[in-house]
Parts: C-alpha cells; structure tokens; sequence
C-alpha cells in the first residue's frame, strides 16, 4: 500500500554520513553544480561516466535507477544526497548562533506576534 521508500534498496547505505561522504559529495558538486534535477543525476552522472575512456579506475560506476552511486563512490539515493547538500554542505549555509542584532529581531517579533 502507497509507495515504497526510495531507500528501500540493498545497496543504498542508510545511516549518518561520515566526513568521507561529505567530501566526496561536497567535490562531486563543486565539479559539476547542481544539475537542476536530483532525479536525474545517477542518469547524467552515468553519461558521464560512459564518456571517459574504459577502464578507468578512478570512477567507480554503479547505477541502480534513481540512487547515486555513481563518480563518487556513495551508496546513497538522490533524495539523502539532495538533503544532504541543502541542509549541511552548501558554502553559503552559516553554522552557529546568532548575532546580537539577529536575537533583538527575533524577541521583537515574537513579542509583536506571538508562536503563531
């Protein structure tokens, strides 16, 4: 009933990621960007790789449709790695607290509007 998770393969890992991963996935996206479809990735990765000279060891090539596993090694679906940019590794997400003036705003605000 409904449809399934897009992790539930075999070979797609599950779990934290380790520093490795991020890496591997920070480099693949300074390399080639964001390629405007998540879904489409493991497909456009694949051309890639089918477009540099056999054997080349220093990409590995595994596809399972609609999981990244491909150039970087990761055996993570398009969605964890999708997620993963957005919410950790993209250059411009700032890490820490807030600023002085940034917690002036927000107790003005919450004081004019309440926890709606």
């Amino acid at each position: 009933m409904g449809r399934a998770p897009c992790c539930d393969r075999a070979a797609v890992k599950r779990g934290p990621w380790s520093p490795e991963e991020d890496d591997a996935l920070r480099d693949y996206m300074q390399r080639h960007g964001n390629t405007g479809s998540w879904i489409t990735l493991p497909n456009k990765a694949g051309e890639f790789a089918r477009s540099l000279p056999l054997p080349c060891p220093a990409v590995p090539l595994i596809v399972l449709d609609g999981c990244l596993i491909v150039l970087v090694g990761l055996k993570r679906c398009g969605k964890s790695c999708r997620l993963r940019w957005l919410n950790y590794l993209r250059p411009d997400i700032r890490h820490g607290g807030f600023t002085d003036e940034e917690d002036t705003i927000i107790y003005s605000l919450y004081s004019q509007l309440g926890s709606k």
